[in-house]
């Protein structure tokens, strides 16, 4: 059997793997193995293989059939098949046996600005891996380059030509756009991309498990931008970017960060990438029209330059504005000196990029860099390098290091054809007869779990192939470079107190500092932050609605002048004036009367007119009412607001025979009589057992309680008091009475002495249930509440100005004016304040407020509610309303009524404290006597009773009661058979004390 020497040359050979390797090799040969299984079944079991057998060895001939059916033997055989079949081509290695050479693919545009850069970078990193023989012991890395130019089809193409070579792994893409196509190449050729620069954050998804990156995904860079725009108090931002997946994906990534910070994009601006000078130019300008001045830019370099430099020509990079650019145009900052255009458009610009450590490793390579690109270019290039630059010379040491771990583990690296599609689903394409990795996924993971410092710090990837740990750095562009202000992460924010770095660049911030950058110098030159929004320079003024009626000339006044010309006071508008003066910006505006000014117009038909932009604004004495508010954004309210009642008073006659009666209402004198009465009764259930005077004939006890218990009144009663229990609840009652007494004498002095005016109608609650008119300012809502509250409409009569309102109230019911009026506090003041004869009744109710009106989401709104509160707190806003609304000529009077009387709402309290007293005391005296009669029955002898349990428990009943109504002294002394005894001497001693009774009665 000579056909076995070279397979058994070759079991010797062969290195028998893990028992996880062996299960990935298995599956991955299973496409292959399938049909030689079946051809060797068939051959097997037609007898045909020993033909087969004989023309790679005549003496296989001589084998017996039966020799072929062993298991042994088919291995051997299958073995020998598969390495004769040529299926596959096989790199057989092991430890000691590493490839010579390893191809290493580039994916890059060499030339753009990042794409120099990365190319001298990734030629640099493998010069230096090939002559550092620890790492890859003799291996040298061989890398294949490929040009994208930044275009995903001619990525596409290139990175086909790398795959085909064949490669072990790409550095690259450069781009994101290139890199979502590239990925999903990778994941069916099992050839791992490592990228250096593109950040696209939804490149971290698990749809791409080929894909990896060193640089900072963009999600990072969103939140540290959102962390700057919540650090100054910025709410809206628009958005500039490039419509590709770059762009949509990391403003996709702002936009949910933004929501973090109570802050949201205005205004998305997604840019053709070969768009020209003349559509950012047309874009630029209508965003100059508009109010928002916090500008968010995410785009390449080449688009980047052309922004800039049209938005220089614009004027939108001067004073007022406010740039943030992310890492692809920041990193790019600090190279452009000698491009005096794009230099002076920069200026004042706030930019973010990945934190880069300071170390010797770091400070070696740039001292490196510098001296090879002194050479290439003569002295003549500059000689920085990006972030990007930076990334892409650890990316091929990242590779190095995978490299090394995989071949310690014995593993190579094998490419067999896909044959995966079929002939009419592109089977016969280009992309279908690529080769793919055997042990791709192995190495993706040696890659994944690889470890190093390198000269952007430590690098380390998490599990979805991100780098971990990132930090940001914020800068400010200055003068002919980047200067840092601060630096951003997860945990702590913006700060610029940096108290250590460690190794990748994570920074260790002291969390007790408040979050906070380095002084900004803004566009412009400017040291003042710029404000979010301002009134676009358009030429359009605000129009900005004023309701005009016919009378509260007070708070809006319009009028017309001999030349036509129409003026606007009073005190709604003066506050309106005076908070524009504490905005940041300034706001032109046109005043527009709404109404005729004979009648007064409808308020929400007012507020409408901003919903149907027809106005931007409306000011004037406008309430804020849920309805309006769900149409239009209010400002903070500048005055306080309320419903009320006006009714008309009349003189209370205090000269009548039951004015002593007014004091307290009449359930404040039937409950004083109940509790005069049940603190008699405790008195006397507490001291009849005790003191004398509580004893006697019913009649005698009944008089001597009600005497004592309304001596009280007057502190003059004459029994004395010997319980405990009894001066307890005597010292309680007392002071109520002391309460009471004081109160009635207070109150009725009031109402002898002073003359009273007493409402009409009590309240709100008094006039719904009544059904006289009631009148209301027309074009308010208090129609529609009083409506709400289930009042007829035709008891509704609406009002003009404040003559109507005395006429109506003046008339009265009867005479077709009204009961009373329901109008908002502020007009009421002013109406109390020259008609004395009228009065609010009850209390206000139906809390709100008055505002300036402007279009829903406006900022406008959010400003001149911080000016409204600005003049509130120094007392500006008091000033304005002194001014116009004179005080009450009415002072002296009481305007607002309500009843006077004095109940229980007054004294429950006390009602509460000597009823319980009361009954505690009556409790603890019950239990005692029950103890004391206890007592008393176990020291008497037991005699038979031969009565029923009922009359027993009678008795027993009778006898308790018995002993609590003896006195003390006999119940003390009291012997077991003389209970009817002393019953009797009981019934002779209250006789004896109602001699004297007797006596003074006969005189």
């Amino acid at each position: 059997m000579f056909f076995c020497l070279p397979l058994l040359h070759l079991q010797w050979r062969f290195t028998i793997p893990s028992s996880n390797k062996l299960c990935v090799m298995l599956s991955s040969l299973s496409t292959h193995l399938s049909p030689l299984l079946i051809s060797w079944r068939a051959m097997v079991g037609s007898g045909c293989l020993a033909p087969a057998l004989c023309c790679f060895c005549p003496r296989a001939c001589h084998v017996h059939l039966s020799l072929l059916q062993a298991p042994g033997i088919r291995v051997l055989i299958l073995l020998w098949l598969l390495c004769a079949s040529g299926g596959a081509q096989w790199i057989v290695a092991d430890h000691a046996a590493r490839p010579a050479t390893l191809k290493i693919g580039a994916l890059l545009a060499p030339h753009s600005t990042i794409g120099r850069e990365a190319k001298r970078s990734l030629e640099l990193a493998v010069k230096h891996v090939n002559a550092n023989r620890s790492v890859l012991h003799g291996t040298a890395l061989e890398l294949v380059w490929g040009d994208t130019n930044c275009s995903a089809f001619q990525g596409a193409s290139a990175a086909m030509d790398l795959m085909s070579e064949p490669v072990v792994a790409i550095a690259g893409p450069q781009t994101s756009v290139v890199s979502h196509f590239v990925a999903h190449m990778g994941a069916a050729t099992h050839v791992p991309l490592v990228s250096f620069s593109a950040t696209d954050p939804s490149l971290s998804e698990y749809e791409y498990p080929y894909f990896v990156r060193l640089s900072c995904s963009d999600r990072v860079q969103m939140e540290a931008i959102a962390g700057v725009v919540g650090l100054f108090g910025w709410r809206e931002v628009v958005a500039l970017y490039s419509d590709d997946d770059f762009g949509t994906s990391g403003i996709s990534a702002l936009s949910d960060a933004l929501l973090g910070v109570g802050a949201t994009i205005v205004n998305h601006v997604g840019l053709d990438p070969a768009i020209g000078r003349d559509g950012i130019g047309s874009a630029l300008t209508q965003l100059a029209q508009m109010g928002s001045r916090i500008l968010v830019v995410h785009m390449q370099p080449i688009m980047g330059r052309i922004l800039f430099n049209e938005a220089h020509y614009l004027k939108m990079t001067s004073t007022g504005y406010v740039w943030i650019v992310t890492e692809a145009l920041s990193s790019v900052l600090d190279n452009i000196s000698l491009d005096d255009e794009f230099l002076k458009a920069t200026q004042g610009l706030i930019g973010t990029r990945t934190f880069i450590p300071v170390s010797k490793k770091l400070q070696t390579f740039l001292h490196e860099w510098k001296q090879l690109t002194t050479n290439e270019t003569a002295g003549r290039g500059d000689t920085h390098i990006t972030t990007y630059g930076l990334y892409a010379y650890d990316t091929i040491w990242l590779i190095a290091h995978a490299l090394h771990r995989f071949f310690s583990e014995n593993r190579s690296f094998t490419f067999y054809p896909s044959n995966v599609f079929p002939t009419d689903a592109g089977g016969n394409s280009e992309l279908a007869k690529l080769n793919v990795s055997q042990n791709g996924f192995l190495f993706l993971q040696c890659i994944l779990d690889t470890e190093f410092t390198g000269v952007t710090g430590k690098i380390k990837l998490d599990k979805k192939g991100d780098l971990e740990g990132s930090s940001i750095e914020i800068v400010n562009m200055v003068g002919r470079g980047l200067r840092t202000i601060g630096y951003w992460t997860s945990a702590t924010g913006c700060t610029r107190h940096v108290s250590r770095l460690a190794n990748r660049g994570t920074l260790q911030i002291d969390q007790n500092n408040p979050q906070e950058l380095d002084g900004v110098i803004w566009p412009g030159g400017s040291l003042k932050v710029p404000h979010e929004w301002v009134i676009p320079n358009n030429g359009k003024p605000l129009l900005i609605g004023v309701p005009n009626k016919t009378g509260y000339k007070e708070f809006v006044d319009i009028t017309v002048g001999e030349d036509n010309t129409t003026s606007f006071h009073g005190f709604c508008t003066d506050v309106f004036l005076a908070a524009l003066t504490y905005l940041p910006y300034s706001v032109p505006y046109t005043f527009v009367a709404y109404g005729n000014g004979n009648s007064t117009p409808n308020y929400d038909d007012l507020v409408e007119q901003i919903a149907n932009k027809e106005f931007d604004a409306v000011v004037g004495d406008v309430t804020i009412t849920t309805k309006r508010a769900r149409i239009v954004d209010f400002t903070q309210p500048y005055t306080t607001s309320g419903l009320a009642v006006v009714v008309p008073v009349r003189k209370e006659d205090t000269n009548h025979a039951w004015a002593f009666m007014r004091p307290f209402t009449p359930a404040m004198w039937c409950i004083t009589c109940v509790f005069f009465l049940c603190t008699g009764v405790v008195v006397w259930l507490l001291e009849h057992k005790k003191n004398r005077d509580f004893r006697g004939r019913p009649k005698k006890q009944f008089v001597t309680t009600l005497w004592f218990i309304f001596s009280t009144l007057f502190f003059s009663q004459r029994e004395d008091v010997k319980s405990t229990l009894g001066r307890a609840v005597l010292v309680i009652w007392l002071f109520v009475v002391l309460i009471i007494t004081s109160s009635y004498t207070a109150s009725l002095t009031s109402i002898l002495t002073v003359q009273q005016l007493m409402p009409t109608i009590q309240g709100i609650a008094g006039l719904i249930a009544s059904s006289v008119p009631i009148g209301y300012q027309a074009g308010s809502f208090v129609e529609d509440y009083l409506l709400q509250l289930n009042v007829p409409k035709e008891r509704l009569v609406p009002l003009d100005s404040l003559a109507s309102y005395a006429a109506a109230l003046s008339k009265g019911p009867k005479a077709g004016g009204v009961g009373a009026i329901v109008d908002e506090l502020p007009y009421v003041q002013l109406f109390l304040s020259s008609e004395c004869q009228f009065a609010i009744a009850g209390q206000e109710f139906t809390k709100s407020g008055w505002g300036f009106a402007f279009r829903k989401g406006s900022q406008l709104a959010l400003d001149m509610s911080t000016a409204i509160l600005t003049l509130a707190e120094n007392g500006e806003l008091q000033r304005i309303h002194d001014s116009w609304l004179r005080t009450s000529d009415c002072s002296g009077q009481n305007t607002q009524m309500g009843s006077n009387q004095l109940g229980l709402n007054t004294f429950w309290g006390l009602f509460l404290i000597t009823g319980a007293a009361s009954v505690v005391c009556c409790i603890w005296y019950h239990i005692r006597m029950l103890i004391q009669y206890h007592r008393s029955e176990r020291d008497r002898p037991s005699v038979s009773d031969t009565s029923s349990r009922l009359s027993r428990g009678a008795s027993m009943v009778r006898s308790f009661v018995s002993f609590v109504g003896e006195p003390e002294e006999s119940s003390r002394h009291r012997s077991p058979p003389a209970l009817a005894t002393s019953s009797k001497r009981l019934r002779q001693e209250e006789s004896v004390d109602t001699a004297p009774d007797s006596t003074v009665s006969h005189s």
